[in-house]
């Protein structure tokens, strides 16, 4: 990518800018932050560990969308428009509204906890549908990895994991997904899976877990062979559901979400994913 545009300048922006310069995603990284002086040190913060860290990509701070220009991709990080969660709904319409110039035929990247709201505002703004999505599932995914590697006294990397639904407390893993060498959780621990899961419904991930998940589905976009992972989509008849956005598993790749990959559901699976579903619904 030539240019990513990370709106807000907190610590998930910093983190973001960071991982994406460190990893040469892009050449470029503009912060874009209301305050200008705040985005530029971030910004400067950044630059500052590219001898130490051995990346030469731009990253710059602005306070307008007008020093971006076209992005190839457009992340919503930590603006302070977005803090209050009571206000977020309209605001995120204002906010997606001012970010389709940047947008173009970029993508536009969800990155904070609760994507949902941007997702679906960028949907009814007529960002096409998969060309929009929020990348907070990967982060909740390792979390429950993570904590079920504990449990089991394995490496995190050894287990493998499907979030579905509306995490953290309505975070649906469908039997069997849960995973230790191809081997169902379930089989070798019922009670481990459930200790798990429950750990993971009662925590939000922090900047430095949001930021590695939103450069994961970065590189899993601009891949050419596609990648599956779980991210926040807009759901257009899958699952049984419209209108509202989800976590689903996707195949992403080529710039762009590819398809929602429907898995089958076993009867409580499916009940408790409705019920994600139904919570959305009365919370837009």
């Amino acid at each position: 990518m030539k240019t990513i545009a990370i709106i807000g300048s907190g610590e998930l922006a910093g983190t973001l800018a960071s991982r994406i310069a460190g990893s040469g995603l892009a050449r470029r990284v503009v912060l874009v932050d209301g305050d200008e002086g705040r985005a530029r040190g971030k910004a400067l913060d950044v630059l500052q560990s590219g001898p130490v860290d051995g990346f030469d990509t731009q990253v710059v701070g602005a306070s307008d969308l007008g020093a971006v220009g076209a992005a190839d991709a457009v992340v919503i990080a930590d603006p302070e428009e977005l803090a209050d969660p009571v206000l977020a709904g309209g605001r995120a319409e204002r906010l997606v509204s001012r970010l389709r110039p940047a947008i173009g035929k970029g993508l536009l990247l969800a990155a904070a906890a609760d994507p949902s709201t941007v997702v679906e505002a960028a949907v009814r703004a007529e960002v096409p549908r998969e060309r929009v999505l929020g990348s907070a599932p990967v982060a909740w995914r390792s979390a429950l990895c993570r904590r079920v590697a504990s449990e089991l006294g394995v490496e995190p990397r050894e287990v493998t994991a499907t979030a579905l639904g509306l995490p953290p407390p309505r975070l649906v893993v469908p039997a069997g997904s849960v995973a230790l060498a191809g081997i169902p959780v379930e089989r070798l621990s019922p009670v481990a899976l459930r200790r798990a899961l429950e750990a993971a419904q009662r925590r939000q991930p922090g900047p430095v877990a949001l930021a590695s998940a939103a450069a994961r589905v970065l590189l899993a976009i601009q891949g050419s062979r596609p990648s599956v992972l779980p991210v926040v989509a807009a759901l257009q008849g899958e699952y049984g559901h419209r209108r509202i956005a989800l976590a689903v598993p996707a195949r992403l790749g080529g710039g762009r979400l590819q398809e929602i990959v429907e898995l089958p559901l076993e009867p409580v699976d499916r009940v408790a994913f409705d019920n994600a579903a139904q919570r959305r619904y009365e919370q837009r």
